[in-house]
């Protein structure tokens, strides 16, 4: 049989029995569809997951936070007496929540903070590139005779975020700077009220002024209204929190009273209040992130405050303070050299006795959540494809049996089972190619419409921009969705062709 012959006779057998060809292409077409959408966006997901994240250095950072440390209950627990009759299991929780107690009240630190020591052992750690503490601090800057409650955050000299927010002067150059950014609702209230002031502002002195609690046991005198303690209200405080303990007989109360008081104070003669003040050059000023700079997920280094100092220079005045030495700070970034060594790094932290959390954790937690749907989809396309041969096979089935005569004929003429096996066979790869090929199209063509309701709808929700598409029809997913849509329509048509190939041409002939 010639090869011409062997390629035309499927195609007309299909022609003749067009509603049930299509019916059966369709089915293929469906199935490709699923599988070619699956693979499109499972792909496209991945990849701006991927692109998204690079963009920003995320997967490349190690937050890293102070540790509490559990409360120790099996040494010191045995030698706390507990009085009363009870049963020995009650004795023993009481045992233990006594030793809770007498632990929390110690003036020991139960938690593991980022002193300076810590911090730098976390900078020279392998492949850490930087390491950037997010410093906080609340107090008092004083211009001239102004003064005004501030808030100071650290930030990094290359943050693009807010070198974009200057209005005037410029941003730190690098990160021990002594130089300080204020917002432009600071320099209002220091009394830089005109557009023209705001330029005389730069190149200031401004004096940070920052006022720490000594510790030990003292009297707390407090203003609570809403709105900032004035600097003047704060000194007057102090000194009312200081001479207060000498005068307990003063202030109407009894004996018994004042006596109590004082032997809670005992002890703790280190109260009252240092007062730590450094003089930093105004560099520029800086606006307030707009609602449009805001959107988009939460990033810890974002920087919005009174005073902005270089995270160096903020870090030393920060510790000035005796009693922040051990205290530390409450949380620094590590810029990991590579993504493939963060989870070496995050391991290292831990071992310094410190907790940490790197955004690449969750990615991939999302990356395995995104496998799974888009897998599921997959096995979806899958079945769906399965159940279409099983079409395929029905349908060719039930030409050989209308075709049973024609059979007998082409084995009398001369055709053997293997042309008449590959007649067949043909069948079900011509209705595999054309169904791939529609479904592959069909997916390609909603692809347009769905990567625009997909990128709208992270707009909306997420408040990210996406710029590439979400559907991607890389080389593997075309060739992927053929492969095995072919596959499953040959495979589909071998018991038919078989069936075909061992029918009796003598009783084929005689077939009406």
């Amino acid at each position: 049989m010639r090869l011409t012959d062997a390629l035309i006779l499927p195609v007309n057998a299909l022609w003749q029995q067009k509603l049930r060809a299509l019916l059966s292409t369709l089915g293929v077409v469906f199935g490709a569809f699923v599988l070619a959408a699956s693979l499109s966006i499972g792909e496209g997901v991945q990849e701006t997951i991927n692109r998204e994240s690079r963009g920003r250095d995320i997967l490349r950072r190690v937050e890293v936070f102070p540790k509490t440390n559990p409360i120790s209950t099996s040494s010191d627990s045995v030698d706390l007496k507990v009085e009363g009759k009870m049963t020995d299991a009650r004795r023993e929780r009481i045992r233990k929540l006594l030793a809770e107690f007498k632990e929390r009240s110690s003036p020991s630190p139960t938690f593991t903070g980022l002193s300076r020591e810590r911090l730098n052992k976390l900078a020279t750690l392998p492949h850490v590139s930087r390491l950037v503490p997010m410093v906080y601090n609340g107090g008092f800057a004083l211009l001239g005779t102004r003064s005004e409650g501030v808030q100071m955050v650290s930030a990094r000299p290359d943050d693009e975020a807010c070198r974009r927010r200057i209005v005037a002067g410029r941003f730190f150059d690098s990160p021990d700077e002594r130089a300080a950014v204020v917002s432009e609702f600071v320099a209002y209230r220091l009394g830089f009220v005109n557009d023209a002031d705001i330029e005389g502002l730069i190149g200031k002195p401004l004096r940070l002024e920052v006022r720490a609690e000594k510790t030990g046991r003292e009297f707390g005198v407090y203003i609570s209204r809403l709105g900032v303690v004035t600097r003047e209200e704060r000194t007057a405080l102090e000194k009312v929190t200081e001479r207060l303990p000498a005068a307990l007989e003063k202030v109407g109360l009894t004996k018994r009273e004042a006596e109590v008081l004082r032997n809670a104070l005992r002890g703790g003669t280190d109260g009252g209040t240092d007062v730590f003040t450094e003089e930093f050059t105004v560099v520029g000023v800086i606006r307030k992130p707009t609602d449009e700079e805001l959107k988009g997920p939460w990033d810890p280094l974002r920087v919005d405050s009174d005073v902005v100092l270089p995270y160096q220079t903020a870090l030393d005045f920060y510790f000035r303070e005796p009693g922040r030495a051990e205290m530390g700070v409450n949380h620094a970034m590590l810029f990991v050299d590579s993504e493939e060594n963060v989870r070496d790094v995050v391991n290292r932290v831990t071992e310094l006795g410190v907790d940490s959390r790197a955004a690449i954790e969750f990615i991939e937690r999302e990356r395995l959540v995104y496998l799974l749907i888009f897998g599921g989809m997959t096995c979806v396309a899958a079945v769906a494809l399965l159940v279409s041969g099983l079409g395929i096979a029905n349908t060719i089935l039930m030409s050989v049996l209308e075709r049973t005569r024609e059979i007998g004929i082409m084995k009398a003429v001369g055709a053997d089972n293997r042309d008449l096996q590959f007649i067949f066979l043909v069948e079900g790869v011509l209705i595999g190619l054309v169904g791939s090929t529609l479904g592959l199209l069909l997916a390609w063509a909603a692809s347009y419409p769905g990567d625009a309701w997909v990128r709208s709808m992270v707009m909306r929700e997420v408040k990210i921009d996406l710029k590439r598409a979400i559907f991607v029809f890389p080389p593997w997913v075309v060739v992927t969705v053929l492969v095995f849509t072919l596959l499953v329509t040959t495979l589909a048509a071998v018991y038919p062709a078989r069936h075909a190939a061992r029918i009796d041409p003598v009783s084929a002939l005689r077939h009406e």
